[in-house]
């Protein structure tokens, strides 16, 4: 729908909008599409959901089941509504003037939201003051998406991947770099990066192998965000105890353990660009805000969390998968930090693991059990 095509002008007509009189694209996500869209005396956030979903995957039902794609995505949209009416920072989709939220424009999805003018801000951003808001914030969100959507029964398996496949995975990526490098094409500074972390990682794997959570273990889950990072979380400035005014992008909304996401939150905001070292001092204040706004949380939950969430960086190779298997190279600036952190996290996991405790000890008053 380039500028403002017809297509456009009816879709806005569909939600009772004034006709758009500027059309630009939003150089941000990985996966869907986004414009800011400009009307007279507003201005409106347009997405076109690509589909990355399988079928039957989702949110459940009230009777346990999958949903489709389609009423996942509306689904997620009931509850982001839900949310705002809530108080949370959670910006709800407009409703066309049927009632919908999504429309579809010659079978693609779209959705129009308010534009929000909040800024983004990564850890090196941040102080503890700040650090601690965001742990409330994703706290606040756990406990709203637990009031709004259907209970979820407890507890429930939580698989991991098992040394040998990931060993598997890694040898065939690693033979997709090679088999490149072999062609006579120059090599990237992407090949000789991944060439490193693959072999780094065949041998890391089998040497720490024996502290895989169980392969059978089950865990308390609930409602998580799914994809609670920099990029989509605004603030209302820069400045130290500036407020998140605005949580978007719900798409990845599920049922997980909770104490995982407080974990890989604290990776994507908290490790350094470059060093692949977390901030632990921001991840203390980080938990630390998490625990005072949901105290229930246990230190059990967040033990075997952390243990989890490091074996799944571990063994897991989206980035990697993406990039020599579908060509697409949409996450590679992610890679560097990201591969960097698993080897250092591995080195000093007691050093992480007490960061995390002491930031629920300091919320809750009492001395975390090592």
């Amino acid at each position: 729908m380039p500028e403002t095509s017809g297509p456009l002008q009816a879709l806005f007509l569909r939600f009772g909008l004034p006709a758009p009189t500027a059309f630009h694209p939003v150089d941000s996500g990985l996966l869907n599409r986004s414009y800011q869209i400009t009307s007279p005396g507003r201005r409106y956030f347009l997405k076109h959901y690509l589909p990355w979903r399988g079928i039957g995957s989702g949110l459940p039902d009230e009777h346990g089941r999958k949903r489709s794609a389609d009423r996942t995505l509306r689904w997620q949209h009931e509850a982001v509504i839900r949310l705002q009416a809530a108080g949370l920072p959670a910006v709800a989709p407009l409703r066309d003037l049927h009632g919908r939220t999504v429309a579809y424009v010659r079978g693609r999805p779209f959705a129009v939201f308010p534009w929000n003018d909040g800024v983004h801000r990564h850890g090196r951003h941040m102080q503890d003051v700040d650090a601690f808001c965001l742990g409330g914030v994703l706290a606040d969100i756990h406990t709203g998406l637990a009031r709004v959507l259907p209970q979820v029964p407890q507890p429930l398996f939580v698989a991991t991947t098992s040394e040998q496949h990931a060993v598997t995975e890694a040898e065939q990526l690693l033979a997709l770099v090679d088999t490149g490098a072999g062609t006579g094409t120059v090599q990237s500074e992407m090949d000789a990066l991944s060439a490193h972390r693959l072999r780094e990682r065949l041998a890391l794997i089998p040497e720490v192998a024996h502290l895989r959570p169980a392969p059978d273990a089950v865990g308390t889950v609930g409602y998580i965000h799914g994809d609670f990072h920099a990029g989509n979380v605004m603030w209302s400035g820069m400045e130290p105890g500036s407020r998140v005014t605005a949580v978007v992008d719900w798409e990845k909304t599920a049922v997980a353990p909770c104490g995982d996401e407080v974990v890989s939150t604290a990776l994507v905001f908290f490790t350094g660009e470059y060093s692949g070292q977390l901030d632990l001092d921001l991840v203390r204040a980080f938990v630390g805000g998490y625990v005072a706004a949901r105290p229930h949380f246990s230190e059990r939950e967040l033990t075997d969390s952390v243990r989890r969430v490091w074996w799944e960086r571990l063994t897991d190779f989206w980035i990697l998968t993406w990039h020599y298997q579908h060509a697409d190279h949409r996450a590679d600036s992610l890679f560097p930090a990201t591969a960097a952190l698993v080897p250092w996290w591995t080195e000093n996991y007691a050093k992480v693991l007490d960061a995390f405790l002491d930031g629920a000890s300091t919320a809750t008053g009492t001395a975390p059990r090592r």
